[in-house]
């Protein structure tokens, strides 16, 4: 079973650092340090093979189980055991904490036995092969425990596929969980939290020989505090069972005895897997236990642990376009009048209805949208160039404009940036004629005047700003240019 939250705000204003210092640490780890693992691990394992080494323990150890009543799932004699059966016998072998304690003790290889001294010596050459594998060595390890590895485990990984795996997880949690957690606490939740999870490992198997590696103990923890901070407001998930997957929102917090029950289920009845579900039950408990502590003596930012608004405008711009693409130009119309209600400066729904009603020109639905449209467009200095695209069609169509003063001073100031100086200038002496008295206007002259001084035309730009001087002599603008002159 796989469940997935899919809800979370990432702000790229106050970006996740410490998620994405975590993620390269973990991505240093293993491409700087692991990338040669495996390779050291068969070669260690080619080593104790081709040197005798087998030869000389894996008897013994079939002895052992002989002698102790342990079964195993090979040949209970060693005589004719292929390379697989050896290889199968020796990692059984290597994590029986028992049979090896008594190996390394000197009790089953007696020091007087003539072989000791030769299997000694291969012995260590085979550890000191084996350990060159970073996983080996600085896994941890609870018949060897060793405090470095309870830290050192978490940020190393058993190849691509895990850290991969394990990486994407991080990105997801850390993201809805380390802006409003705070960056000191998330930090450290997340190393507590892959401390809970190896103490939890330790405590189960405190003979194990096998090296736990993984972040998953760690963001498992993520996952126990993600419920409790999130607690019972509801969030989108994404859920597996088998061949079936869809999507659902719940309370956060029934996420915490679902994600228990199914590492407790895996843990019993997975039968055997390299997956640590000890450590990651130890982790979702520490991480839901810290958060409820750091909830109450910490002390978070609740506002980001708000369930993210619901997108009301994408599914109705969606069918709009669905409706538009098939002519249905009525449904598609009051489909983007209802997104222009919940967010009424939307771009793209007034372009489609303005498209939508350019087809009736004469309409007052047609002058109210191109208003409005050309407001927004004018707002954004990148999108001169569609509003004048946007106006030229629509004093195309129009047989009598009705766009208000205004609006003409902006469509002719970005006429003047955009080198039409002409256009801009019919548009301003026209405003002059009719409406000499709009406060506007001085300054439209001024970037009319500055348009055709960048194209050359300094007639014309001398000529509008002794215009300026002349109509509106009380003016900042008539005042500034007897400065400029002045100080000239």
């Amino acid at each position: 079973m796989l469940v997935v939250p899919v809800s979370g705000k990432i702000g790229w204003k106050n970006p996740p650092m410490m998620t994405l210092a975590l993620l390269v640490v973990n991505c240093l780890a293993f491409f700087l340090f692991q990338i040669n693992d495996d390779e050291s691990r068969m070669a260690a394992e080619q080593f104790y093979l081709n040197s005798g080494l087998a030869a000389i323990e894996v008897p013994r150890y079939i002895d052992y189980l002989k002698s102790t009543g342990k079964t195993a799932d090979r040949p209970v004699e060693s005589e004719g055991m292929d390379e697989q059966e050896l290889m199968a016998a020796h990692f059984e072998m290597e994590a029986d904490f028992d049979f090896i304690s008594r190996l390394m003790d000197g009790q089953v290889i007696l020091p007087q036995n003539p072989e000791y001294e030769n299997w000694l010596a291969l012995r260590r050459d085979y550890e000191e092969k084996r350990d060159k594998s970073v996983a080996f060595a600085y896994g941890l390890r609870p018949a060897y425990p060793r405090a470095p590895t309870f830290f050192s485990y978490m940020f190393l990984h058993g190849g691509v596929g895990h850290l991969v795996g394990n990486m994407v997880f991080l990105w997801i949690l850390g993201c809805m969980l380390e802006i409003g957690s705070g960056r000191l606490f998330f930090t450290v939740m997340y190393l507590t939290c892959g401390l809970a999870a190896a103490g939890l490992f330790y405590a189960v198997y405190p003979s194990s020989t096998i090296p736990l590696v993984g972040a998953s103990g760690a963001i498992a923890g993520l996952m126990g505090a993600y419920t409790v901070l999130y607690g019972t407001k509801k969030v989108s998930i994404f859920y597996s069972l088998g061949f079936f997957f869809n999507t659902a929102t719940i309370p956060a917090i029934v996420l915490l005895p679902v994600w228990l029950a199914n590492e407790c289920y895996q843990l019993f009845f997975s039968g055997d897997s390299h997956v640590a579900y000890v450590a990651h039950i130890g982790g979702i408990a520490g991480g839901a236990l810290l958060a409820y502590a750091g909830e109450r003596l910490v002390g978070l930012d609740r506002d980001s642990f708000e369930a993210a608004p619901e997108d009301k405008v994408s599914p109705l711009m969606h069918q709009a376009l669905d409706h538009l693409g098939n002519l249905d130009m009525q449904q598609s119309q009051a489909l983007l009048e209802q997104v222009l209600e919940l967010s009424p400066n939307h771009q793209d729904a007034l372009s489609h209805l303005f498209n939508i009603h350019k087809l009736n020109p004469e309409s007052k639905p047609f002058h109210d949208t191109a208003k409005h449209l050309l407001g927004v467009l004018l707002q954004n200095t990148a999108a001169h160039p569609t509003a004048l695209a946007v106006y030229e069609t629509y004093s195309r169509l129009a047989s009598r404009p009705r766009l208000p003063i205004h609006a003409y001073l902006q469509i002719s100031g970005a006429m003047a940036a955009a080198g039409k100086v002409e256009d801009a200038e019919k548009i301003v002496l026209a405003i002059m004629k009719r409406k000499p008295e709009t406060p506007e206007l001085p300054s439209n002259l001024i970037k009319l005047s500055q348009a055709f001084r960048r194209c050359g035309r300094t007639d014309r730009w001398e000529r509008y700003r002794r215009l300026v001087c002349k109509q509106f002599p009380d003016s900042v603008e008539a005042a500034l240019i007897l400065r400029s002159e002045a100080s000239g």
